[in-house]
């Protein structure tokens, strides 16, 4: 039997309307309860609507609020304009109780991203719909983090359904709200359908708020079809956040009266009694009949509130239609690396008059190895702005695996050097709710095979933000992680997947080969107003110190570097695997062939005219690289050059990188790693081609 948890559960009204206790002071307001039920009214006849365009073909899916409006208008109304919501997908309510206009609603629903553009400024923070489950509580928590360490008295109120709260982002989301004790509202709406899969199926324990006691603060229940109850107890939740008292979580017991979606039929499995029941309990006529009871609501003003709210959903309904298509220009320029782009999260900069603690930064010259390089250009990054800060698993008092973050923390102090849980999915979708307001974060992943788990949040999230808010919001955020093999390290921690990332719109990724080119890129990406993927090879951390000046110079993003000049083949590579190139370079030296060499660096976006370049220049090119052959970064290069320079081409291309096969354990791995001789068999081949 599930063990039995004593929570708060609050209910003012019956569902015929009738008192069931002691009010609230603030409930004898009622010309606020006319205001809420006039929301609710105009949020369900804008529900029909939508149902109804969907229908006829002129929006897309559209996910009803039907039965939930008491949820959604409560929090919407509580809400002030500073604080930030982080939606899921069936919060038409609260959207527009927030601001958002009926017709943004209509456009995102309709297929175009102008649906997320919140032309109110007091919406401009909030986040657009979310459609991955539970993984904007995330995002929250990123928020609510910024929040926190600027000082600020805002909460940030993050809402999902049932079936939400049985995922990992969830849960992760609750235990580092709680650890952290941030400004956050988790509101579950639990209308006890997610989809076709009942609540009872959902979760074996008695209550979904008692998910809040293991994570270390106050969960409570709420009947979410009683709007008093609801605005009762987020009223409370909200305080308690915004005075520094932790977060909340709100389970509301609601129903979903209608289907899923617009593409759903609920009575697959839904039985109609269950159905009929739910009605007998829905929100609004529990309050109409409130407040009939207590003589301050008539026929006559129900007959003109619904004349009103319907021709408001008509206006927005013309105003959707006249709006047309966006021009495919903009989104296609939103979605490209070219040029600098607008970065609007700066205006979020250190609005409270928060001051990071700083460090000044003498200029200073020395040896250094590549990890000392980037060390180094965190410690100037974070001198130079006080909204870059450094987080991950023992980045702080540790200095990180590596020791890449040693110092920071002494420097910059505990707000802007953060020790996490040892929760990679929550690095990954807390630093979109950082980026999001105006924080810069370097996130350390301490090796790339423990990257998998961000995937969801750099793949559906990060890269996605700037197109889906068409520039709103932006995620200017670093994600660094040691790859490679060659430190006789246990499975999983030399992996060089860098081809997977690289398919991504939207992620930069880099992979420096030298102290320099470290710490200049290193600089460069935290300036760069959208995802950075940095990826460190571990071989390379402490090989070959050379001179470096800390003078804060930038490299540019989208750039190869060539480091020998040569006129008979190309020899293209990046990463660790640079030092065997260089030395295959010098052995054809001394066979008098000219080896031109070129560092990628900057895996996406991809310098292929310089590649061209070369490649003109000496007929032959092979490419090298420590990832598995299948699919990865040399095959699009070489695909790239051959659409440019086919004909000049005097051999094929050939690629030389490990086999496909997981990367072994150390005693093998010497033989996994392309070595000297694979490069100087393949520039033979090359070299000799008839």
């Amino acid at each position: 039997m599930p063990h039995k948890v004593a929570l708060p559960y609050t209910r003012y009204l019956s569902p015929d309307g009738q008192l069931l206790g002691d009010l609230p002071a603030w409930a004898d307001d009622f010309n606020l309860l006319t205001r809420l039920y006039r929301q609710m009214v105009l949020t369900r006849l804008f529900d029909q609507k939508a149902v109804a365009l969907q229908r006829t073909g002129r929006i897309g899916t559209y996910a009803p609020t039907l039965g939930q409006e008491a949820i959604g208008v409560a929090i919407g109304s509580l809400m002030r304009p500073e604080d930030v919501l982080v939606p899921y997908y069936r919060d038409t309510a609260v959207q527009l109780m927030r601001g958002v206009r009926m017709e943004e609603i209509l456009l995102y629903w309709g297929g175009d991203e102008r649906g997320s553009d919140f032309v109110d400024p007091a919406v401009a923070e909030d986040f657009p719909i979310c459609v991955p489950i539970a993984t904007q509580a995330l995002h929250a928590c990123g928020v609510a983090s910024a929040f926190k360490i600027r000082g600020e008295h805002r909460v940030v109120v993050t809402t999902c359904g049932d079936g939400a709260t049985s995922k990992g982002d969830f849960l992760e989301a609750l235990n580092v709200a709680g650890t952290w004790q941030l400004p956050v509202v988790f509101v579950v709406n639990n209308n006890q359908w997610a989809i076709s899969v009942p609540r009872r199926i959902q979760c074996g324990a008695p209550t979904l708020a008692q998910k809040a006691i293991g994570a270390g603060f106050h969960g409570e229940q709420v009947d979410g079809n009683d709007m008093l109850a609801v605005y009762d107890r987020v009223q409370v939740a909200l305080e308690r956040a915004r005075h520094g008292k932790g977060p909340v979580l709100l389970e509301c017991l609601s129903y979903r009266l209608g289907d899923h979606t617009t593409a759903d039929d609920s009575t697959r499995y839904r039985a109609a009694d269950e159905v009929k029941q739910a009605w007998l309990e829905e929100p609004i006529k529990r309050l109409q009949r409130f407040m009939v009871g207590q003589g301050v609501w008539e026929g006559n003003r129900e007959q003109a509130l619904m004349v009103e709210c319907q021709a408001l959903v008509q206006r927005a309904v013309d105003n959707f239609e006249a709006a047309g298509t966006q021009a495919p220009s903009r989104y296609w320029t939103m979605s490209t690396h070219s040029g600098r782009r607008p970065w609007p999260n700066s205006a979020r900069c250190s609005s409270n008059g928060w001051r990071g603690v700083r460090e000044v930064r003498t200029m200073s010259n020395g040896t250094f190895s590549l990890l000392e390089a980037v060390n180094l250009a965190l410690h100037r990054a974070m001198a130079e702005d006080e909204n870059v800060i450094v987080l991950g698993e023992d980045v702080g008092v540790n200095g990180g695996v590596f020791r890449a973050t040693l110092g920071l923390r002494d420097s910059f102090g505990f707000k802007r050097v953060i020790d996490s849980p040892l929760a990679e999915t929550m690095l990954g979708g807390l630093v979109i709710g950082m980026a999001a307001q105006g924080l810069k974060p370097v996130v350390e992943i301490q090796f790339m095979g423990f990257i998998y788990a961000t995937m969801e949040h750099l793949v559906s999230h990060a890269s996605r933000m700037r197109n889906r808010t068409r520039g709103r919001i932006t995620c200017p955020m670093v994600l660094r992680t040691p790859m490679g093999a060659g430190i006789r390290a246990p499975e999983h921690h030399s992996e060089s997947t860098e081809a997977l990332f690289a398919h991504i719109p939207g992620l930069r990724v880099l992979v420096p080969s030298s102290p320099a080119r470290a710490y200049g890129l290193l600089l460069a990406a935290i300036d760069d107003p959208d995802p950075v993927l940095f990826l460190e090879p571990t071989r390379l951390y402490r090989m070959n110190p050379q001179p470096l000046m800390d003078d804060g110079k930038r490299l540019p993003l989208d750039s190869c570097f060539t480091l020998r000049e040569g006129s008979d083949i190309t020899l293209v590579s990046w990463g660790a695997s640079i030092v065997e190139t260089l030395q295959a370079a010098s052995a054809l030296a001394e066979q008098g062939v000219s080896a031109e060499v070129i560092d990628v660096a900057c895996i996406k976006p991809l310098d292929l005219d310089t590649l061209e370049a070369s490649v003109r220049k000496t007929g032959r090119c092979v490419i090298v690289h420590e990832a598995p052959r299948t699919c990865g970064v040399g095959a699009e290069i070489a695909a790239s050059l051959y659409e440019r320079v086919l004909l000049e081409l005097q051999a094929p291309i050939l690629r030389v990188t490990a086999p496909d096969i997981p990367p072994p354990l150390y005693r093998l791995e010497s033989l996994y790693i392309p070595g000297v001789e694979d490069i100087l068999h393949a520039c033979d081949s090359t070299l000799n081609f008839a």
